[in-house]
């Protein structure tokens, strides 16, 4: 035999409680929370972007999130500070572990995360050019990230399936030039390895027809990993050699 779960007609007690509907306040406070959330997740009119190791990304500056933080919760409503900070000689980079606390709803939420930055370094002497702007830089770097953990910006870390990567990257075709037949295996012109596809850290995958793209794009030729990258410094090394004689 099977018993009913639930209130039948005329039940009261329990049963009758857990199929109450809201009231008005729970609704309206539950919008409330809904608003606050959506402006501060609220995609942004203006973003920038960078190339980085052949990875073009797209990102927003550290005023851009203050503004927002401002807007969405009051200049009262949040605070930031840096818990810890340090230099990693070995990866020669500034590091800072902060803290972002907002009220939200009448709920004081906590978040942390790190950021980092690259030490910028004299071309002449390799010394540190100015460590407390490298401090200041990682700072801003975990205040993005603190307040990516809110909503703020969390649509740029979205990762794009192989799919939608090659829809958005209109200037990389996916295509081989006309004298390279479809299903054909693509090789390096440096050293004629077969082209295979890559896999990063962060989880991208480039094709071998992608990976072509990019190094007939960048260097005029199809390029396996290892020689795109030589090409890509070597190219990196001719303009700081130009900087350097001008």
């Amino acid at each position: 035999m099977f018993r009913r779960v639930g209130p039948t007609a005329g039940a009261t007690g329990i049963g009758a409680n857990m199929t109450a509907k809201p009231d008005a306040s729970e609704l309206s406070h539950r919008e409330e929370r809904f608003d606050t959330y959506r402006a501060l997740a609220a995609p942004f009119e203006t973003t920038f972007r960078d190339s980085r190791g052949g990875i073009e990304l797209e990102y927003i500056t550290g005023e851009q999130v203050i503004t927002r933080l401002n807007d969405a919760l009051g200049v009262g409503g949040w605070s930031f500070r840096v818990l810890e900070h340090g230099i990693h000689h070995e990866a020669d980079e500034a590091w800072i572990l902060a803290e972002i606390s907002a009220t939200i709803d009448g709920a004081i939420v906590v978040r942390q995360q790190f950021g980092s930055q690259k030490i910028k370094r004299s071309r002449s002497s390799n010394a540190p050019l100015d460590v407390g702007f490298d401090l200041k830089g990682a700072t801003t770097d975990a205040l993005k990230k603190c307040a990516s953990l809110l909503g703020v910006g969390l649509y740029l870390s979205k990762k794009e399936t192989p799919g939608e990567s090659a829809e958005h990257d209109a200037t990389a075709p996916t295509h081989a030039p006309d004298d390279h037949a479809e299903g054909e295996p693509i090789v390096c012109a440096d050293c004629g390895e077969e082209l295979s596809e890559t896999r990063f850290k962060d989880g991208t995958r480039w094709s071998p027809a992608r990976l072509a793209a990019y190094g007939r794009r960048k260097h005029g030729r199809p390029l396996c990993m290892a020689h795109y990258r030589e090409a890509n410094d070597a190219v990196r090394r001719g303009q700081s050699l130009e900087a350097r004689a001008s």
